[in-house]
């Protein structure tokens, strides 16, 4: 066990008994007490160590028995546990813990609605009341009926204002039931009985954030600030509240107030920097994104963002540079493969961009604006064929004109008219509006028409 948890004496009594194998006395209650603190706490071991002696000192004690039920529950040991529920029957009829542990392995074998059942009886008690309630409300969510989950939860939060689980639940209610009027009502009452909650009023402002009302998610934000000045929460969700309302120098100026607070604080730099680019200020956005770099090199983000500020300066080859180390970051970033094609055919590397678009279509095979990308790119560089097989590949995955258009340029190109023209009669049958948008796009596709047309003069 860890210090911090020595500060019982019938814990250190027992554990000294342990460590210098000894045999000391405990009645059942203060077994009881020592099983309960190790199942609390989540150290098992120490659990069934306190267990084993008790049930050899105790082998009839119903107390102790219901214990070696909670952690059997606890082990998920199901079957011996459904063998001691039976046991016990008869004389746990009048037990509060035996009634929750009950419940809890109707709960474990998913059945939310026996659970219920046991809690309610578990009720009668008049114990754990709060406890209870908060288990009733998890299963009611477990059946999707969260509209009596939130009436659980609520009932456990008036027996203790400071049962944060039963806080977060009602919460979680709320937004699943999409209610944030009703949210923002309920903690409204809550910060009339606890003015000084930060949680609350962090809350309340994120509420009226969904709601679109920056105003007081601002004050409610505020609020937090003034009772926690250390919270990093609440002083970042202000100043995403001030960037919302557009006032982004007083955004920078709270965003700097978390500097000092925040272990880390390359995320901070980065919307600083986000600031300075919506001010028209991009040396200084330039700055601050260059801090962040500094403080986690590490962090992809950081470096896409000096890339786009590049990218907006028309500095396309520092852009590539800071792109590229992102993407070093997180290969698998699908937006970041986009914007290195989109800048290689800005710097007319289209042979780079190729390579891009054939990441992209094995990344995200089912956007077709991937695979138009690829046959677009590919037709560019003149490799006609590979153009031909990515349109194939892509037609697998979508059947669409755009891409008969580009395959029957692709064979006129290769010489293959035959081909050429039944991939153009394909793409116009399925989609004619575009043909005069591809015949510019494609001027051998208008010759080739052009040609077929004459030839049809002279026959008739």
């Amino acid at each position: 066990m860890e210090d911090g948890f020595l500060n019982n004496d019938l814990i250190v009594r027992f554990e000294q008994m342990l460590d210098n194998r000894e045999n000391s006395y405990f009645d059942t209650e203060e077994f009881y007490e020592i099983i309960a603190y190790y199942l609390d706490v989540g150290d098992l071991p120490y659990a069934k160590k306190a267990l084993d002696y008790a049930l050899d000192m105790y082998p009839t004690s119903t107390e102790i028995q219901i214990k070696k039920l909670e952690y059997l529950l606890a082990i998920d040991r199901l079957k011996e546990a459904s063998v001691l529920i039976s046991d016990l029957k008869d004389v746990g009829a009048n037990d509060v813990d035996y009634a929750i542990c009950v419940a809890r392995f109707w709960s474990l074998k998913e059945n939310p609605k026996k659970a219920i059942e046991f809690y309610e009886k578990a009720l009668e008690f008049g114990d754990d009341r709060e406890y209870i309630y908060n288990c009733m409300g998890n299963e009611y969510l477990n059946l999707n009926e969260v509209s009596k989950a939130l009436f659980y939860f609520k009932k456990a939060l008036e027996l203790d204002l400071d049962d944060d689980f039963a806080f977060f639940s009602c919460i979680q209610c709320f937004e699943e039931l999409h209610l944030h009027k009703e949210c923002i009502e309920f903690l409204l009452q809550y910060i009339d009985l606890r003015p000084y909650s930060e949680i609350a009023w962090s809350q309340l402002g994120q509420q009226y954030m969904l709601m679109k009302d920056y105003e007081e998610a601002h004050r409610a934000f505020d609020y937090a600030t003034l009772i926690n000045p250390k919270s990093i929460m609440a002083h970042t969700q202000k100043a995403s509240c001030l960037e919302k309302l557009e006032d982004y120098e007083k955004a920078i100026e709270v965003y700097e107030e978390t500097l000092d607070l925040d272990d880390s604080a390359a995320y901070t730099f980065m919307k600083i920097g986000n600031c300075f680019m919506k001010l028209g200020k991009p040396f200084k956005a330039l700055k601050s994104f260059h801090q962040a770099l500094h403080e986690d090199p590490q962090l992809d983000q950081a470096w896409v963002a000096t890339s786009d500020l590049y990218e907006s300066m028309g500095n396309y080859e520092e852009a590539l540079y800071y792109l590229n180390r992102g993407i070093d970051l997180d290969g698998l970033n699908i937006d970041y493969w986009k914007r290195r094609a989109y800048l290689h055919i800005q710097l007319v590397r289209f042979e780079e961009s190729t390579l891009d678009y054939y990441r992209l279509v094995e990344l995200e095979p089912n956007n077709f604006y991937n695979w138009l990308g690829l046959s677009e790119t590919l037709i560019t560089i003149g490799d006609y064929q590979k153009a031909v097989e990515a349109v194939y590949r892509g037609l697998k995955h979508f059947n669409r004109a755009e891409l008969y258009y580009q395959l029957s340029n692709c064979y006129y190109l290769l010489g293959e008219d035959e081909n050429g023209a039944a991939a153009f009669k394909k793409a116009s049958e399925m989609n004619a509006s575009l043909q005069n948008e591809m015949l510019q796009k494609y001027p051998i596709l208008e010759n080739r028409q052009s040609e077929s047309y004459k030839k049809s003069l002279k026959k008739k």
